[in-house]
């Protein structure tokens, strides 16, 4: 933050934001405004499309939280309130999330004069199918033709992330700053034992966990196979499935495929998953790909063991065999070898889960994000000038 350290004007800077979920860039956004508000450089306000659990944590913070409802109103009444809301605001930055509020909020910006937008990118596009993959389709082309004519820096929060974005971008315009958690509420409410007996997990039981959005991309179908081999030898493995999204039926319709219905729990979703991390023996994140999950930070600040996918920025965040251990994706039997491996060696398990600890206090705090994120506002402000 050295650069800001002459000024004597605070920078205003505006997010905007979706808030329709509480996922990885939901806890992003309130992680990141948490510290950027503890710097008194910085004068912060954040508009989202929609009422939710990230407004209300953000109307806790030293903000201002407007929510211009797109549930109410059509794309081009909100890019128009938007010009008319910078108009009268003057912020100096504007930094976007997402497709929607990024595509929206930098027209609107570059239209009534604000000077820099900035754009992170949180993930590269997930697969879909039929209709749905025309829609991101679309999103995508008009999401990097904006970016590409109107968007000053892009920030990945990946080393994955960063390579595909300078192939589009250059590499002056693209900036890799990690996603980092705080550590303040990263914390344990209830008690790990009363947390199994709440939902009927006998200490007997070795319980096996994951937390995310059910999507194609988060690998759930993977690690119910994964389960499935594990059972050919060991039926007091049992898997939470923490979470709630469009597979939801269809992994449920599995599960009774395989003959998994008594040893696999649908928690649904859950606003505070702590406790549910807290409470697995081993953390799996099973993903096809990710930028630096949220969710994995968490787990890995729970001291829990944690064995993942090697996938996009995963192997940054989680080093085989020093801070957890990693399958190859889309690979059932690599996933139910290694969860058997950190089930059978309890000292290691143990021990990664606390180098995991460390290494998230090292390198992927919401503090360092924050202090990164300051210093790109900076360099982007002295370069104008």
């Amino acid at each position: 933050m050295d650069k800001l350290k002459t000024a004597n004007v605070r920078v205003r800077v505006c997010h905007v934001a979706m808030g329709d979920l509480w996922a990885g860039a939901e806890v992003h956004l309130l992680a990141l405004l948490t510290y950027l508000v503890r710097l008194d450089k910085f004068e912060c306000s954040v508009i989202l499309f929609n009422e939710g659990k990230l407004a209300e944590e953000l109307r806790k913070l030293s903000l201002s939280v407007l929510v211009i409802s797109e549930k109410r109103q059509n794309p081009l009444i909100i890019a128009y309130r938007l010009a008319k809301i910078f108009r009268q605001v003057r912020p100096d930055i504007v930094h976007t999330h997402k497709y929607k509020d990024s595509i929206l909020a930098t027209i609107a910006a570059r239209c009534v004069g604000v000077p820099h937008v900035i754009r992170v990118v949180h993930g590269m596009p997930e697969p879909f199918k039929g209709l749905s993959n025309v829609n991101m389709s679309f999103y995508t082309m008009v999401d990097r033709l904006v970016i590409g004519w109107l968007v000053a820096r892009i920030i990945a929060v990946s080393s994955d992330i960063e390579r595909a974005l300078v192939r589009l971008y250059g590499t002056a315009r693209v900036a890799r700053i990690h996603n980092g958690i705080d550590l303040e509420i990263v914390q344990v409410r209830i008690p790990r034992s009363n947390k199994r007996k709440e939902w009927n997990f006998s200490d007997t039981v070795t319980l096996v966990g994951t937390v995310g959005r059910l999507v194609p991309v988060k690998g759930h179908a993977v690690l119910l196979e994964a389960l499935q081999i594990l059972h050919e030898s060991d039926r007091t493995v049992n898997l939470v499935i923490v979470g709630d999204g469009p597979l939801r039926e269809h992994l449920e319709a599995e599960v009774r495929r395989l003959g998994l219905n008594e040893f696999v729990r649908f928690t649904g979703h859950q606003v505070e998953s702590y406790d549910f991390i807290n409470m697995m023996d081993v953390f799996v994140l099973p993903s096809l790909h990710e930028g630096i999950p949220m969710v994995l930070l968490e787990a890995l600040a729970l001291q829990r063991p944690v064995v993942a996918s090697r996938v996009g920025g995963i192997p940054e965040v989680v080093v085989h065999g020093r801070t957890g251990l990693l399958a190859e994706p889309s690979d059932a039997s690599s996933l139910a070898k290694l969860i058997r491996r950190m089930i059978d060696d309890q000292p290691m398990a143990v021990g990664l889960g606390r180098a995991g600890r460390t290494r998230v206090e090292e390198a992927f705090t919401a503090r360092t994000m924050a202090e990164k994120t300051a210093d790109l506002y900076a360099d982007v402000l002295s370069t104008a000038n």
